[in-house]
Parts: C-alpha cells; sequence; structure tokens
C-alpha cells in the first residue's frame, strides 16, 4: 500500500487548499477493472449503519457517469415534525427549524476544496426529502407525528466508480473546521483511512449481519382493500367534479423481514425499467430503491429537467418497434397526460429560475429505449439570483405523479383520506454540492425498513376516467413485485 499516489500529493499542498476551504479532500485513483460496486459496497459498508449508495450502472445518460459509496459521516441531518436533529461524531443536538433551514446553514459552513480529476460528487450531500416535507411547503396541516421530513448527509469516505473511465476514486472529506494550520494530524490521519480502504478492496467478501427470522410474515395494512377502494372512487369523483385534473393514492403495506436491506437491494437493482436505483441508511432506517424519469441535474447556475411517461413494451422485431413509436405518438390521451406532467414540472422550475431563462427542448416526443418506449420531454433554465439547489428540491414537493395536480387540492386529499404517513412514497433521493452540481430525482419502487419491518406501497393512479379495476392491478403490481423480492431476498438468507 506504500505505493498509493495521494492527492495532494504533500501536507504544504493540502495546507494550500486549505487556506481557502473548510472542507478538504484527500484522494487515491485505482483501476475500477477488479471491482464492482456491489462487491466495493459489502467489502467497506456492508457491515456500517449509516450509509449511502447512487447507482448508475447502467451509464443512462440523463444521470452522472457513476456509482458513489458515501460512509463515515461528517454530519447527518434528519427533519422530524418541525425539529431536527443533528448529529456528528462528536455530538447530538436538537433545534426547532425545518430540515431545510438547517442543511442550508450546514452547507454553508462547508466551503469544499476543488481536486483535479476528481468527481465534485465526491463530497456530495447525499439524501432524500420524503413526502411529508410538502406539508410545510405548501401549508397544509401535517398527520399526525411522529413524521420524517427527510435526511440528508455529508460523508467523510467517499467511493467514486467513474463507469465512463473505469477509474475509481477513494477520497476522505477532511473538515478543517476553518483551521489553516497545523493540519499534519488530519492530512496523516487521511492517508491512513485511504490505505486502510484500499486494503479491504483487496480482501474478502464480508457476509452481511445475520438477522432474526421474524415469528410472521404477514403483509398488514391501514385499510382494507374495500376502504381503499371507496378512497379511490371518491377520489375519482372529486377529479369528474373538476376539483382536480390527476391524482394518485396511496396504501401502505407492511411487515416483518429476516432479509438484510442490502440483501434487498441487490435484487432491486436488476429490475429493468429504472433509470438508476440508491440505498441510504441512516439512524437504523433504511430507505432503497429506484429512481424514476424525472430527474433535474445542476451544473453551476443551469438546470436541465427530462421526464419520461407512459413507457410500454417496444417489441422484438424493427417492425413492432416502429408500430409501438407510431401508436405512442398519436395517443391523444396519453400525450395530453404527458403534458400535464410537464405543465407541472415547468411550474416547479419556474418558482427557482431566473426571469426568462425557462425554455421547453422536447416536448411530448415519443422515444426507443432498451425493451420499451416512452414519452419524453426535457426542459431547461437558470437559477434565480438568491436561490440555491435546496429550493429546487422543494420546488419538486410534492410529487405531480405521486400525488396529483393541483399539488395543493391533491396534497390535502390525500393527506385527508390516507390514513397513515407515506414518508418515502414519492419522496425526492438527492446529490448535492452547493454551487457546483445537483442530481435531484423523483423515486420509484421504493422500500423502507426499520427494525426488521419493511414498509413499501401499491397505489391507484387516477385520471377521472378511470378503469378503477385496471388501475388498482397495475397500482398492486409494484407492492406485488417488492413482495417477491423480500420472500427471495429471506430465502437466500436462509441458504
Amino acid at each position: 500500500m506504500s505505493t498509493l499516489q495521494f492527492q495532494p500529493a504533500t501536507y504544504d499542498a493540502f495546507l494550500a487548499l486549505a487556506q481557502e476551504a473548510t472542507v478538504v479532500p484527500v484522494a487515491v485513483t485505482l483501476p475500477a477493472d477488479v471491482h464492482t460496486p456491489v462487491g466495493v459496497f459489502l467489502k467497506v459498508a456492508g457491515q456500517s449503519g449509516d450509509v449511502g449508495l447512487f447507482e448508475n450502472q447502467r451509464l443512462e445518460r440523463h444521470l452522472p457517469p457513476y456509482t458513489l459509496i458515501g460512509l463515515d459521516p461528517r454530519w447527518i441531518i434528519t427533519g422530524r415534525d418541525g425539529k431536527v436533529e443533528l448529529r456528528t461524531p462528536h455530538a447530538t443536538l436538537e433545534r426547532t427549524e425545518t430540515l431545510l433551514q438547517a442543511v442550508r446553514r450546514r452547507l454553508r459552513a462547508d466551503i469544499l476544496a476543488p481536486l483535479t480529476d476528481i468527481p465534485a460528487l465526491a463530497s456530495a450531500t447525499f439524501g432524500y426529502l420524503a413526502h411529508e416535507a410538502s406539508h410545510h411547503l405548501h401549508g397544509v396541516p401535517p398527520r399526525v407525528p411522529p413524521t420524517v421530513e427527510g435526511v440528508l448527509a455529508a460523508f467523510g469516505t467517499v467511493i467514486v466508480f467513474d463507469h465512463a473511465h473505469q477509474r475509481l476514486h477513494i477520497v476522505v472529506n477532511v473538515p478543517t473546521d476553518g483551521r489553516t494550520e497545523r493540519l499534519e494530524a488530519d492530512y496523516a490521519a487521511a492517508q491512513q483511512r485511504l490505505q486502510s480502504v484500499a486494503q479491504q478492496l483487496d480482501g474478502p467478501f464480508p457476509a452481511l449481519p445475520a438477522l432474526p427470522r421474524p415469528t410472521s410474515r404477514s403483509i398488514v395494512t391501514p385499510m382494507t382493500p374495500e376502504q381503499f377502494r371507496q378512497a379511490v372512487e371518491h377520489t375519482e369523483q372529486c377529479i369528474a367534479a373538476g376539483e382536480l385534473h390527476v391524482a394518485t393514492l396511496a396504501q401502505r403495506l407492511e411487515r416483518p423481514t429476516a432479509a438484510h436491506p442490502f440483501s434487498i437491494y441487490r435484487l432491486l437493482r436488476a429490475t429493468p425499467s429504472l433509470l438508476g436505483t440508491f440505498f441510504f441508511s441512516a439512524g437504523g432506517t433504511a430507505i432503497l430503491g429506484g429512481i424514476a424519469h424525472n430527474v433535474v441535474q445542476g451544473r453551476g447556475e443551469s438546470l436541465r429537467a427530462y421526464l419520461a411517461t407512459h413507457e410500454r413494451p417496444a417489441g422484438s422485431t424493427e417492425a413492432e418497434l416502429s408500430l409501438a413509436l407510431a401508436e405512442l405518438a398519436s395517443d391523444e390521451s396519453a400525450t395530453g397526460q404527458h403534458i400535464g406532467f410537464v405543465d407541472a414540472l415547468r411550474n416547479d422550475l419556474g418558482q427557482i429560475a431566473g426571469y426568462g431563462s425557462l425554455e421547453l427542448e422536447i416536448l411530448a416526443q415519443a422515444e426507443a429505449a432498451p425493451q420499451q418506449v416512452r414519452l419524453i420531454s426535457t426542459l431547461q433554465s437558470q437559477l434565480a439570483s438568491g436561490r440555491d439547489y435546496l429550493d429546487v428540491l422543494a420546488a419538486r414537493l410534492p410529487s405531480a405523479q405521486w400525488t396529483g395536480l393541483p399539488k395543493r387540492p391533491a396534497l390535502r386529499l390525500t393527506t385527508a383520506l390516507e390514513p397513515v404517513r407515506r414518508h418515502h412514497f414519492g419522496s425526492q433521493f438527492c446529490l448535492l454540492v452547493p454551487q457546483v452540481e445537483l442530481l435531484a430525482c423523483e423515486t420509484c419502487h421504493v422500500l423502507e425498513v426499520t427494525n426488521q419491518v419493511a414498509r413499501f406501497y401499491a397505489f391507484a393512479a387516477l385520471t377521472g376516467d378511470t378503469n378503477l379495476s385496471e388501475a388498482l392491478v397495475k397500482g398492486a403490481k409494484t407492492a406485488q413485485h417488492t413482495a417477491a423480492l423480500l420472500e427471495q431476498a429471506e430465502a437466500q438468507t436462509v441458504h
């Protein structure tokens, strides 16, 4: 391990970066051809309780071309019922303020030093804003506590797979606490941590911790199927009466599980319809899921949004593909619904865009993807003066697709009809480096695991002329898929 080439290579170079930054990364770069994201996670983070993982394993062009693994958190901020908990390696503090206020204040204190050839996202803040953050943002009375509004974390150690260049970066983000001298011990500790991680990568695969088997695996729901259908019928009537354009009702399902959350994630990441995947564990709760085709990326002040809806099978021949594209392009109902979601995205970005900067690039274009066709639209804008990436996240809540349109009345209705919190359903996953780079993703196929209890959702997406039976069956398929993953992960655990 003495042959590792550190960057910055000397203490003097490290100290020079510390003159204008409060977080200085130290990194080594290795070939990535002998490692996989899952293998590296198991070796360095599988035993950890507070970790983050983002994967773009299919190199989707609408996502950064990286896999990121974060561990050793420098800080974690959890928002809950109008208060925040800040955890650092040294203390845990509680304050009465919103999650976004606390994170914004913390990020202003983190002035990041750039490193040549190391992606800026190696120093990113990971996390998610839960659906419940929408209540404060839109002035809608929240659900009965406790409700988690989101969790964001900055990690001390980050491993970056640069898929485009087949390189693996190991990065230790060193907080200087404003010191500009006497940092020799901090630089040496970063080098030792890098050597330790590199040695772990060369080591064997450790087994995930074994979990006790629960006495029951029965699925529990807060509403009976008949109660859920009645709520769906009521919502459809509200749409028909002109109170809403579209709405999505959610039904939470939960059951005990003996599977480790990461074992479930390994199966979920193979779901072909997902743009990317993520795994985030903090404070005893793991959130894992897919990235939906609704993404906003930021580079400096520039924002670019991508939206895709109405996925359909592409067929197995060129003729079937051409027919599928033609049918989708001529489907007036699908196009109308897609444009409604584009309008919602345009309204979201309009809240934080500079005057006159919001432009629609592509509108409702039928696009071929592996095994599927879909309608896509793209937009671009510039951040308005005084706005930041956290404002982008806030503007996107609640999810138009998973809550409804117009947003505020849809939020009120779904809150009234659904007896329990949504939490991760309709959440926003994010990676952000203030003023440098942002990834804000709508989530799908999301699963929460807390104290060996898995929570996931069925849903019904409604438009006013919906075939209710078909909507209920379609929304149940996602839950059935998740339940099947739980069964499969538990079976693998036994063997």
